[in-house]
């Protein structure tokens, strides 16, 4: 639902301001000083990619802003291919997310994932079947799945690689993310949608905190 990004981008950059875009691509080279390369591999397999090279590129981030970058995950991101990304050693390193949650809500929310995301190119493509194979009937994650599910996984992994090979504070938060305000235990996408201003402010409050926790 793109008008929670819109929201959330709009508090953020009055907050914040907005940063310089770092771009949005990943280097053999960099990988390899980083000890990463085999385990990006790996990874791809898992994931069930089919072609030798995986690719390096993904899309725009979410929101830019001073000092750092921040990411919204909605329900999409969340599903049993992620959950194999967040197995990867490189969060050892660290990251701008709490992975403990972030594989919870994998296992928690993969239906609502499903409401969402089990038709159309939320399902598959042309260019994502040529990286994952033929995807498998609507809905159905036996066999095949969704190769544009396993994409999504796959591009959030290459964001946060590249946050830490190019020390640049990324920030997760996730709409299932629980926050405590006016006595009440609220999530993110619950705040995001209602708009109530004070309820803003502790969103704004609880991302302060996370960019204090990663720089």
């Amino acid at each position: 639902m793109k008008q929670r990004q819109e929201i959330l981008s709009k508090l953020m950059t009055e907050h914040f301001g907005i940063g310089n875009n770092p771009g949005n691509s990943l280097y053999p080279n960099d990988l390899k000083r980083a000890g990463l390369t085999n385990e990006v591999n790996r990874i791809w397999k898992n994931l069930g990619g089919i072609s030798e090279a995986y690719p390096l590129l993904f899309g725009d981030w979410d929101i830019i802003l001073d000092g750092f970058i921040l990411e919204l995950d909605e329900e999409q991101h969340f599903n049993r291919y992620r959950a194999t990304t967040l197995k990867s050693f490189a969060y050892h390193v660290g990251n701008g997310f709490e992975l403990v949650d972030y594989t919870r809500y994998c296992l928690l929310y993969e239906k609502e994932c499903l409401r969402k995301s089990s038709w159309g190119k939320y399902w598959t493509s042309p260019s994502t079947e040529r990286q994952f194979g033929i995807a498998g009937i609507n809905g159905d994650l036996d066999g095949n799945g969704s190769p544009r599910w396993r994409q999504r996984a796959f591009y959030d992994y290459l964001r946060d690689l590249f946050a830490m090979i190019y020390r640049i504070p990324l920030i997760r938060v996730s709409i299932y993310d629980k926050i405590i305000t006016n006595g009440l235990i609220k999530s993110v996408g619950t705040i995001l949608i209602d708009g109530y201003t004070s309820d803003l402010n502790e969103i704004v409050k609880f991302i302060e905190q996370k960019v204090k926790s990663a720089c």
